[in-house]
């Protein structure tokens, strides 16, 4: 009878995914279906050491309209839950609020490290443009 298997690991950033698929099958596994994620601790450090003005209720809309859009509802609780709670636009400590809200709870480690990454990406980056076009506003009406 054949297995499932689920590995989850850590890979350099430069790997030749045909030749990691090639070994795969030459270890007897089949099917392989690859998904990537960022490595955790490395995009943590990446993010801005200071907060982001707008930040957490960018994150609260975010986390809401993923909910109506299909994102499970436990997770969606406890995320908007975690949020909530945390008193900053800080963009580290909000991450580890929403990973730790979920990681093993209603998502595995790989998965909550995804949805964690996405929501803080996406919404660090609608902050910035709203930031760059209060700037390009305020640049038009000094003109």
């Amino acid at each position: 009878m054949r297995k499932n298997v689920e590995i989850t690991g850590v890979i350099s950033a430069d790997i030749d995914f045909e030749n990691f698929k090639i070994l795969l099958e030459a270890a007897g596994i089949s099917k392989a279906d690859i998904r990537i994620n960022n490595h955790y601790n490395d995009w943590l450090e990446s993010l801005p050491k200071e907060e982001i003005l707008g930040l957490k209720s960018e994150c609260l809309e975010w986390i809401r309209h993923w909910g109506n859009g299909g994102g499970d509802e436990s997770s969606e609780i406890l995320i908007t839950d975690a949020i909530e709670s945390f008193d900053s636009d800080d963009p580290v400590g909000l991450a580890d609020a929403i990973y730790n809200s979920i990681v093993n709870y209603t998502k595995t480690e790989f998965d909550a490290v995804g949805l964690t990454i996405e929501l803080i990406d996406n919404c660090l980056e609608e902050c910035i443009a709203a930031f760059y076009e209060q700037i390009k506003n305020n640049e038009e009406d000094n003109s």
